[in-house]
């Protein structure tokens, strides 16, 4: 029987194809067991920020107020612009205060940076969303100017206009071995990199386990902050987009094309498309293995190119890549060009995402944030970084919840000598401290 030729779709109809895939529209509709019917059973709410805007803002304010109540290594105005953030997140997710009172989660997933600071903005007008962008991005370019004039000096004290890095506070007395702090630098500011995560998979075929290594991954791209709006992709994190695909938004003007022209807040945005589904690396198990491989000073640069990743996420002047990976690859062709190799080899970068990757063996749902990093978690005196550091030097640690998923300490910390064994790193089974009544 003949087959009539495939009519080849426009551009138009590929987008539309596109937003079908990425929305669920594949022509079943939801139904009565549908995505609504799902999540109202399975103990969370969504919420919409314009109906529901009273209760919104109210939950936004008890939020912010209590995580600026937790202890953290850092003052309060670093932290008024870090942890907008984190409520950010929470509201998205239903964590924190956003609950109703039998606990079931109340998720606002239009909730957005500069709509969370609308309400905060009005107890401190230093809040204003474009202000709090700015001194973001003013703190990144002096950290990226000062650690660019200063690659060939032999140590750094990490004190930036009389204040330590990014304002935390343990590292204010800290003197670093130049070129090791670089090195953690450059390994953690490439991990997220999917170039260097699909050649991960290449590189190392499987896990501690034996089983096929597979990691997730995507691209922090830039679009035009109108035209992403008007095609109604949502979370572009929860759906895998083809090269195709995203050929197809460029043409559409959507993904920015051009990367020689500068992006800019609010016509622009970086937004993050998936490339591959499955779970990406845990923070904890990338900081533990540069610390383990290279010393406590590549760790704190690890560390710091965390913190670089975490407020990039809102600025104003937007980086292709993010500024984390692109100072990674600045350090790298400074090194080339003074030293004819580069400063970290690929090999390195490559068996840091194999083994911090969580469906490694054995496997971890733990990543902490920049925020959970320099917090004191009961019945801790020490932020969670360095806990990590005493783990690795056989010191007496404390039995702290980890991340938001709140993992025991003697689990990860047993779970991660595992992994750190199987890589040739021997660690001493920790001693946990009793916590003070």
């Amino acid at each position: 029987m003949a087959r009539f030729p495939r009519r080849k779709r426009s551009p138009a109809q590929r987008i539309e194809a596109l937003l079908d895939q990425v929305s669920g529209r594949s022509g079943a509709g939801r139904g009565r067991h549908g995505r609504d019917e799902k999540s109202r059973y399975g103990g969370a709410r969504t919420m919409d920020i314009r109906r529901d805007a009273e209760l919104f803002n109210r939950l936004v304010q008890l939020d912010f107020d209590y995580l600026m109540q937790q202890r953290f290594m850092a003052g309060s105005r670093t932290l008024a612009d870090l942890l907008p953030q984190s409520v950010l997140g929470r509201a998205q997710n239903g964590h924190g205060w956003f609950t109703d009172e039998w606990g079931v989660a109340l998720q606002f997933p239009d909730a957005t940076f500069d709509r969370v600071l609308s309400v905060l903005e009005i107890g401190d007008p230093r809040l204003k969303g474009y202000l709090v962008r700015q001194r973001r991005g003013d703190m990144l370019n002096r950290f990226k100017a000062w650690i660019l004039a200063n690659l060939w000096q032999p140590e750094l004290e990490l004190v930036l206009d009389g204040a330590p890095v990014f304002g935390v506070e343990f590292l204010a007395d800290r003197t670093v071995d130049t070129r090791t702090f670089l090195t953690g630098m450059v390994m953690a500011g490439f991990m997220d990199d999917w170039t260097y995560r699909e050649t991960a998979m290449m590189h190392r075929k499987k896990t501690f386990g034996g089983y096929p290594f597979h990691i997730g991954g995507g691209e922090i791209l830039i679009v035009d902050r109108e035209k992403f709006k008007l095609c109604g992709l949502g979370d572009t994190g929860q759906t895998v987009f083809s090269d195709d695909q995203l050929r197809d938004l460029r043409d559409a003007g959507v993904i920015i094309r051009n990367r020689e022209i500068a992006c800019r807040f609010p016509d622009n945005d970086q937004v993050y498309f998936r490339r591959c589904a499955g779970d990406g690396v845990s923070d904890d198990m990338a900081m533990l293995y540069i610390g383990a491989r290279h010393g406590f000073d590549a760790m704190l640069g690890a560390f710091v190119m965390d913190a670089i990743d975490t407020y990039d996420k809102y600025v104003i002047d937007l980086t292709w890549g993010g500024v984390d990976t692109d100072l990674a690859r600045t350090i790298q062709n400074r090194f080339l060009d003074r030293e004819d190799e580069a400063l970290v080899d690929d090999r390195a970068i490559l068996d840091l995402i194999h083994f911090a990757a969580k469906r490694n063996d054995p496997a971890v749902n733990l990543s902490s944030s920049h925020r959970r990093f320099i917090q004191l978690e009961w019945p801790a005196n020490i932020p969670t970084l360095l806990n990590h550091w005493r783990f690795l030097q056989g010191e007496p640690v404390f039995d702290i919840k980890l991340g938001y998923s709140r993992v025991p300490a003697k689990q990860f910390y047993g779970l991660a000598r595992q992994r750190l064994a199987a890589s040739g790193i021997p660690v001493k089974e920790p001693e946990f401290l009793a916590p003070k009544r």
